[in-house]
């Protein structure tokens, strides 16, 4: 590889453009992690550049280094120097990554980065690492490198020059048909490979381009063809590459469906489906599927260390064949040797301490807070990335202090792989002490509770995205029933196979469900919910209908399966897990009611939030064709408080936070929410009557306090207020 290396890139003067592409592809994949640790709010991570209050995007430090790596090209021209030429072209790479990342912004002259038009940014980068790859492997465009020498030259005879020039016209003609088809990438690697312009020329353009607009407006057939041609094999394309782009640059909006047939095309439009029967959009339903399972399957904890080992691995390869092409004679062969030893033992211990440190963590915080923090540790991508460039920074500098030992004769030392091994000793350390934090927050009661009402937050966003309430006729409608007519033939499906991620239900793909519903003509009854942990030959699906059509795999394969109902499956799962905290905080062996107050603090901010979007929760045309799934009212009520409020006997404090709960939540919700509200008010008044004998005691307890025992009457007045206003509870 190393011979390789110095005969394609050295020793053809191109080993600039391999440091300014390395250079690009290095600072867009750090500026896209920096901004998505950012977005996700990260304590430890810097943040924004704001002085002045004004935020500075990157893209303004692009231009500056892009301004002095140019500037730096001209004055150096005369020097003829390689080393100078090289760092120029990082900074040059540098520059035009911070740049592109924001070539969105830079277009639409408005902060697009995380909406749908900033995908335009990363679609650019790409176009920018494909390009630069192709000149570093010595592609020319529009015609060889030779030919266009010659001909720059003035060699060859007319004949030559007529020729090439009369090849350069009809591969811009081809390229300019190509781009104007709306075939970006066909068109511009077509620029290197000329034979990829006549097909992108000949072939059907797409729907949206300038070439549809202007010649398939009278041609319905053509457009029709475009149209087939982009559902059939543009969609799973698009599906692919949105999802290799939000794994690399993160999650941005969702790609809008595919052109309508325009009216001046003339195609006939079919008839509007019946709303009672309407399908999902299967791109948009696929994406988002795709999403909750990227969000919601485990991570195995080896896959991202063992990435960065063969990264590591193919670096030190790379660096070391670099060091031979420039050699530093400047620096010691012995004391690089003795820096990379030490490095490399420094990190095998390291990784082991942090082995440790996070096992003890876990034995801690599964017995002292909840069982629930296993499974958290073990997914947060700070222990993963920790621990992988821990082993990396050791394989990188085992492999440099062995190629340095095999060549200890020839006295050159590796200059550039040893700066690296120096960086990557460095970024160990600011993640040590970054893991270090991230353990102690997670093993802080009141940073785990934030952290879990944030993931509840956002699971309820996505349940229920909606929280503005319906016109008053359709407040209250039900969700769709199967019709159970004893006529109609039923088949239920089971779960035979073990699921290999575990037996707890996650997510359910219900547009997916809806679509094949459709196809079969079936009705179908989900028998299992979000967070049940689902045994061998349950019942999962009952259908209604005629079974013949019905495949039982396809149906299988719309449920996600797991070890552990996380917070960001569903609403239900947050309340159960800051409940579970409550709960051990109650227990008798530890006895902390105020980790209890503070739990009720969350569960109350949550509950506020869903009583509104459930009520607002209507039967929509989209799933018209499936029951049994979401949950209603009196459940998230149940889940979030009633094992609090069994489990708080004892705890004046803890039942006075409670009350509170319950009477805001009186305050705040409808008519038809308040039967469930006041049962477990009245719960709480015969609780507080067998807890506490003595009169006094019994008047602190029944008083409502929203820190537990933050005064000694909390809040009688304004409970006796509300309690005159709300309605009588139901006799059962």
């Amino acid at each position: 590889m190393g011979q390789w290396f110095g005969e394609s890139i050295v020793d053809t003067g191109r080993l600039p453009q391999f440091f300014l592409l390395v250079a690009f592809v290095l600072t867009f994949l750090f500026i896209r992690f920096s901004v998505r640790m950012i977005r996700a709010e990260v304590s430890w991570w810097p943040g924004n550049v704001t002085p002045g209050g004004v935020h500075v995007h990157h893209v303004f430090f692009g231009v500056i280094m892009m301004l002095i790596s140019g500037f730096g090209f001209v004055v150096a021209a005369p020097w003829d120097s390689l080393l100078v030429d090289s760092l120029l072209a990082i900074l040059f790479g540098i520059g035009a990554a911070l740049v592109l990342d924001e070539f969105a912004l830079v277009l639409h002259l408005r902060d697009v980065y995380w909406e749908e038009e900033g995908r335009t940014s990363i679609d650019a980068v790409f176009v920018a690492v494909a390009i630069g790859l192709l000149f570093l492997l010595g592609m020319t465009p529009l015609w060889t490198s030779e030919t266009t020498a010659n001909v720059s030259a003035g060699e060859g005879d007319v004949v030559v020059r007529v020729g090439a020039g009369i090849t350069v016209a009809i591969n811009v003609v081809l390229a300019t048909i190509t781009l104007l088809k709306g075939k970006v990438w066909t068109g511009l690697v077509g620029l290197f490979l000329p034979v990829l312009l006549l097909f992108g020329a000949i072939r059907i353009a797409r729907p949206r381009s300038p070439w549809s607009r202007w010649r398939y407006g009278t041609r319905p057939r053509k457009y029709e063809k475009a149209v087939a041609r982009e559902t059939r094999y543009r969609e799973p394309l698009i599906r692919w590459k949105v999802a290799f782009q939000e794994a690399v640059a993160g999650r941005f909006g969702l790609p809008e469906d595919l052109p309508e047939k325009s009216q001046t095309a003339r195609v006939p439009d079919l008839p509007p489906p019946d709303r009672g029967e309407r399908a999902p959009n299967p791109v948009l339903s696929a994406l988002k599927w795709r999403s909750t399972r990227r969000r919601l399957d485990s991570v195995p904890v080896w896959r991202l260390p063992v990435t960065l080992v063969s990264l590591a691995i193919v670096a030190a390869l790379v660096s070391t064949a670099v060091d031979d092409a420039v050699r530093i004679e400047s620096i010691d062969v012995g004391t690089t040797a003795t820096l990379l030893a030490v490095i490399a033992g420094a990190m095998a211990t390291l990784t082991g301490l942090v082995f440790t440190a996070v096992t003890l963590a876990m034995q801690f915080g599964g017995s002292q807070i909840s069982v629930r923090v296993i499974p958290m540790l073990q997914q947060q991508p700070m222990m993963r990335w920790s621990i992988g460039v821990f082993l990396a920074t050791f394989a990188y500098t085992l492999i440099i202090a062995a190629e340095i030992t095999a060549s200890r004769e020839s006295g050159h030392a590796p200059g550039i792989s040893a700066t690296i091994a120096a960086i990557l000793t460095l970024a160990s350390a600011y993640l040590f002490i970054a893991l270090v934090g991230k353990v102690g927050n997670i093993l802080n009661s009141s940073q785990l509770l934030r952290w879990l009402a944030a993931e509840g937050r956002g699971a309820i966003y996505r349940r229920y995205p909606v929280d503005a309430p319906p016109p008053a006729a359709s407040i209250l409608t039900p969700p769709p029933e199967v019709e159970r007519d004893g006529t109609e033939p039923s088949m239920v499906i089971t779960l035979r196979e073990v699921p290999s991620q575990g037996r707890v239900l996650l997510a359910v793909n219900l547009p997916r469900l809806q679509r094949l519903a459709i196809r079969w003509g079936v009705r179908i009854d989900l028998l299992v919910g979000v967070g049940d942990h689902v045994t061998h030959n349950a019942p999962v699906f009952e259908i209604l209908g005629s079974p013949q059509q019905v495949r039982r795999r396809q149906l299988l394969s719309c449920l996600l399966f797991g070890d552990t109902h996380s917070p960001a499956a569903s609403p239900a799962a947050a309340l159960q897990a800051i409940s579970d905290i409550a709960l051990k905080a109650l227990s008798p062996g530890i006895n902390d009611p105020s980790r209890g107050v503070q739990a009720l603090d969350h569960i109350e901010d949550l509950l506020l939030m869903l009583a509104p979007r459930v009520l607002a929760e209507q039967s929509s045309p989209e799933l018209s064709k499936i029951s049994g799934y979401g949950r209603s009212w009196d459940d998230f009520l149940a889940i979030g408080t009633d094992q609090v409020r069994q489990y708080s006997r004892g705890s004046a404090q803890v039942q006075r936070r409670l009350r509170a709960l319950l009477e805001t939540l009186a305050e705040q919700c409808p008519d038809e929410q308040q039967a469930p509200i006041c049962s477990r008010l009245d719960a709480l008044d015969r609780q507080a009557e067998r807890d506490w004998p003595d009169p006094l005691d019994q008047w602190l307890a029944s008083a409502a306090d929203r820190q537990g025992y933050g005064s000694e009457a909390g809040s009688h007045r304004r409970r006796l207020s509300i309690r005159s206003q709300r309605p009588a509870r139901p006799v059962t």
